[in-house]
């Protein structure tokens, strides 16, 4: 695997921050990554406006050498796993439910269905498991927006979630602020930076008890918890 995780342990299980914007949970050779945002160069297109040529086929790649450089046996999507409908029989369509089919064959797939997901999972029920809300895999709760989660004091389950897309800003060189996407890890759950290199993001601040790990070009790195220090103007 390649160097530069952060290990966390959370309620007995290892958990691995991956910089592919990935955890990694190893007990159970899995992969989870959130809002891939799949369809987003034809959604923008529709509406005449000019993204990054094959984003889409270089998100896919990306996952797909992730899962083989883990030898990960299943994946779990936290949502957003399309950027909105796709037409059924448009190129984007074919392309991603190519690239999932073929990928479900070694790989078992499970999508928590976003906000951006809803009434889209009818054409891919062959290739994945689609939960409407959540899926529960203990000690973890996959949801989409954390906000809402549900657990109890007799059965306390840790989130994985996204939806929020988490960045910070932080200070580079001639003080040039850098947009940096952060695993986001608070009391009762972890939430994960967008998987999709084409999205925006949310600058976040942590409060007293939670902690940013920041995805860095050669691996993931602990900002601690001092938001002081984190998202000046």
């Amino acid at each position: 695997m390649t160097g530069g995780t952060v290990a966390l342990e959370i309620l007995g299980e290892l958990l691995l921050l991956h910089p592919g914007r990935a955890v990694i949970w190893p007990r159970r050779n899995t992969v989870i990554v959130a809002d891939t945002h799949f369809g987003k160069t034809a959604h923008f297109g529709r509406h005449g406006i000019a993204v990054p040529a094959g984003s889409d086929a270089a998100d896919r790649e990306r996952l797909s050498s992730l899962i083989v450089e883990t030898e990960a046996q299943r994946l779990v999507i936290l949502g957003d796993f399309l950027h909105s409908a796709l037409v059924v029989e448009g190129r984007e369509a074919d392309h991603l439910h190519a690239w999932a089919v073929d990928l479900s064959k070694d790989v078992e797939m499970h999508v928590i269905a976003g906000n951006h997901d809803r009434g889209t999972s009818s054409i891919w029920a062959e290739s994945l498991h689609w939960w409407e809300d959540e899926w529960i895999d203990p000690p973890f709760q996959f949801i989409h927006d954390a906000e809402r989660a549900s657990s109890s004091d007799e059965n306390p389950l840790f989130t994985l979630s996204g939806h929020i897309h988490p960045v910070v800003r932080l200070r580079g060189l001639m003080k040039r602020a850098m947009r940096v996407p952060v695993f986001w890890q608070r009391t009762t759950g972890l939430v994960l930076p967008a998987f999709g290199l084409f999205t925006g993001g949310i600058a976040v601040r942590p409060t007293p008890g939670d902690c940013l790990y920041a995805v860095g070009p050669s691996g993931v790195v602990s900002l601690g918890s001092d938001s002081k220090r984190l998202n000046r103007d």
